[in-house]
């Protein structure tokens, strides 16, 4: 899939979406209120604390985490490493002399001396480590502050929690097939949490005026709901330890959406009489009743959901004039998570930044690049490999469109040239050792589901070979709807090759293989006569002998298969080629299927990010431990820094570039390029209402609004930096020196004071 303009791609709504939404416009109102509303976490946290800067996080002081997604040490790693500057601490403040956190002498030769490392991440500060208690007449909750890991090593003042991964962009994550970087936040969205299919929660339905009854929902082409529902939940993010969907319903559907906000008027989708300049007019529950169907809040009179038991809710009728109990829950209340979900995820459908100079480039304006930026759009499609991760007018392989029919999966070649199956989108490149974070190759929940479509395929054809024997292994993956993979002759081509070569290239093969990888290689290519020349395949029509017997021709492994060569190099190959019972079309030629042993590599892959907008939104990667478009073109140049520790998993197009000062050069300022302006400038749709943000803290202090409403106030150390609200037309502030908008690392200004 080549890149294009952005203005090419449509963001996709959900098939079922009307089933749900009455009125696109007051839930793209609900959606941004919610995204910006401090009131939505325990302790004046909102999902824009931590997405506020190009839809990322520019802070850089207590941001660092000690890597608790480690599975090196159980438990995760809870002590803090260092750089070559020095001792990594809650409440650090970072500077670029701290990166990269693999810092070379070398920076172009993956294998020069290390000068400093650390697994430690640098991402975004949460919420306080309490447990939660209930809610109290402002809009910070009631809890109970637990001893935990992020404490300033000066003072032992409790700073906030700092989460386990690098905040990645929520700018263009609709158009993203699943998100978060390790795809927990599933395309189909359940209604409840991010996790989709994986999990059974159920949501409320009214089916009648006298008929209430829990249904389950996989609302499709709705990652960025799933993603939404995580944070307000998470201790480390947004919420205090214990707080469920319900609650914060019931905190906040009778209050004002962004009390003690600023909201510009001429805000793009709050404005337009909404609001006096502070908050909005309305109530919530106003909102929710306006934007949602009925079948999911208007519930008959008396109707509640009990949750005495949480793990069993039940629907229960009470009497007349009788008053719910503190674990009864009106309808509206349970399934808030449906409505954040779904209203955050069209607020950030708006969130497209499609008008960057590239854009206007490939719209037809040639002047929009410059010869330089222009030199570096060819390195990106060639020697830099960028397309190859980073392909589509989205600019990641993680997108909708690319992640979908015949390209779920796919079938490949690896860095230890072993064939395995791995999710499109997702790739180990070598950030970290892969046993540090296995990102998509983890398991989640109580009942330990894998996160990786490979992987849960895999084992619901294992279960449904082991259930039924008689079952062909193609009739298996039916059962499971495991996508069909691409065949990928040319890296059959590849492996035949090396085959070959261990034995003394017989000539037969090797005019085979020549002949095979000319038709694969010819423009149009010329896919299934080269898979012929490769393998004979009874399904397709290949040339056959000339003896009228009809008997198909041997391809290169045919002919290579009469020599001693291991069996599993030619079954690996034969994997690649198309399938000898149902081979699909020409024009998209099919792999055999999913095999219930075939290897499958996702072990410490992530979701691979956009590159859009890339100049705003460092620090990079899963882990943040690079702070500069130089030192992340550095690092693909020198061909990644644990290839070989992660070989087993590692993408294949890891490997040392070898290009020169002046390729560098160009390829970021082609990547500068990436920046749409309406971002680097909050203008609509990237404008937003004010936000105070934590910003570490310089001073241990006793201020009684921290005794989190459960007696004597505890010390902590929580600096605040205002960002002013943003209109439509945006502020011209944004990116330069000595303000809260300045890229990472630079500090954000003086603190203001704590709200």
């Amino acid at each position: 899939m080549g890149i294009n303009s952005l203005k090419t791609v449509k963001v996709a709504d959900a098939p079922t979406f009307k089933q749900f939404v009455v009125d696109r416009t007051k839930l793209q109102q609900l959606g941004k209120a919610l995204f910006w509303d401090q009131q939505v976490g325990s302790d004046g946290q909102s999902c824009a604390s931590c997405h506020f800067h190009a839809g990322a996080d520019n802070r850089s002081k207590n941001q660092v985490n000690p890597g608790f997604r480690s599975s090196l040490i159980a438990g995760g790693d809870t002590v803090f490493g260092q750089t070559s500057r020095g001792k990594l601490t809650p409440n650090y403040q970072l500077t670029l002399d701290d990166f990269p956190f693999h810092k070379l002498q070398d920076p172009n030769n993956r294998n020069s001396l290390v000068l400093s490392d650390t697994n430690d991440v640098v991402s975004s500060q949460g919420s306080f480590n309490v447990d939660f208690r209930g809610f109290g007449l402002s809009a910070n909750d009631i809890g109970i502050p637990v001893a935990g890991v992020f404490k300033d090593p000066a003072t032992g003042a409790m700073v906030r929690n700092v989460e386990p991964r690098n905040t990645p962009t929520v700018i263009n994550a609709a158009l993203n097939h699943r998100n978060f970087w390790d795809g927990r936040g599933r395309n189909e969205f359940n209604g409840v949490n991010p996790l989709g299919s994986l999990d059974a929660e159920k949501i409320v339905k009214i089916t009648s005026v006298n008929s209430v009854v829990f249904v389950q929902t996989r609302i499709s082409n709705s990652s960025g709901a799933s993603q939404a529902v995580g944070p307000p939940l998470s201790a480390l993010e947004m919420s205090f330890s214990g707080r469920t969907f319900p609650l914060i319903g019931r905190k906040l559907l009778n209050r004002t959406p962004l009390a003690g906000q600023n909201v510009a008027l001429n805000d793009s989708v709050l404005g337009s009489g909404l609001t006096t300049g502070e908050g909005l007019k309305v109530k919530y529950v106003d909102l929710v009743r306006g934007a949602f169907d009925p079948t999911w809040w208007n519930a008959p009179l008396g109707w509640v959901v009990d949750l005495a038991d949480q793990a069993n809710p039940e629907l229960v009728k009470l009497p007349d004039g009788a008053k719910p109990s503190s674990t009864q829950f009106t309808v509206m209340e349970y399934n808030f998570g449906l409505f954040m979900g779904m209203a955050v995820n069209e607020y950030e459908k708006l969130l497209i930044a499609n008008d960057s100079r590239f854009d206007q480039f490939m719209e037809g304006d040639n002047s929009r690049l410059s010869p330089q930026e222009q030199q570096g759009l060819r390195i990106y499609l060639g020697s830099g490999k960028c397309i190859n991760c980073h392909g589509g007018a989205e600019m990641t392989n993680a997108s909708l469109r690319r992640v979908q029919g015949f390209e779920v999966l796919e079938r490949m070649i690896m860095g230890n040239d072993r064939v395995a199956v791995y999710d499109n989108g997702f790739y180990n490149i070598g950030v970290r050792p892969t046993k540090e974070d296995m990102g998509v190759g983890a398991t989640i929940g109580s009942k330990n589901r894998p996160l990786s479509n490979s992987r849960a395929f895999q084992k619901c054809v294992n279960d449904a070979l082991t259930a039924n024997p008689s079952l062909s292994l193609a009739q298996a993956n039916d059962s499971c709807g495991v996508p069909r993979m691409l065949a990928r002759p040319a890296e059959a081509a590849k492996l035949l090759a090396k085959a070959a070569a261990q034995v003394g290239n017989p000539q037969q093969a090797i005019i085979l293989l020549n002949q095979a990888n000319a038709l694969i290689s010819s423009a149009p290519p010329d896919l299934l006569q080269g898979s012929c020349k490769l393998a004979k395949n009874p399904a397709l029509p290949c040339p056959v002998l000339p003896d009228g017997s009809g008997v198909q021709m041997d391809g290169a492994l045919d002919v290579l298969a009469k020599f001693s060569i291991d069996p599993a190099v030619l079954t690996a190959a034969a994997s690649l080629l198309p399938d000898p019972v149902s081979p699909g079309a020409a024009s998209s030629l099919l792999a055999p299927p999913l095999g219930r042993n075939e290897r499958v590599a996702v072990d410490g892959a992530f979701k691979t990010p956009t590159a859009r907008n890339v100049e705003l939104t460092a620090p990079y990667f899963h882990n943040g431990g690079t702070a500069t478009l130089d030192q992340l073109v550095d690092f693909y140049n020198r061909g990644g820094d644990f290839a070989v520790q992660n070989q087993d998993n590692l993408d294949p197009d890891i490997q040392p570039l070898g290009l020169s000062i002046q390729d560098k050069a160009d390829l970021v300022a082609f990547l500068r390029a990436l920046t749409d302006e309406r971002v680097r400038f909050d203008k609509a749709p990237f404008d937003h209402p004010s936000l105070n943000l934590p910003n570490g803290g310089s001073a241990a202090s006793y201020n009684p609004a921290y005794s989190f409403g459960a007696g004597s106030p505890v010390p902590i150390m929580d600096d605040r930096v205002t960002l002013p609200a943003a209109g439509a037309l945006g502020t011209v502030r944004l990116g330069t020196p000595n303000t809260p908008y300045a890229n990472f690392p630079d500090p954000l200004t003086p603190p203001s004071p704590s709200r």
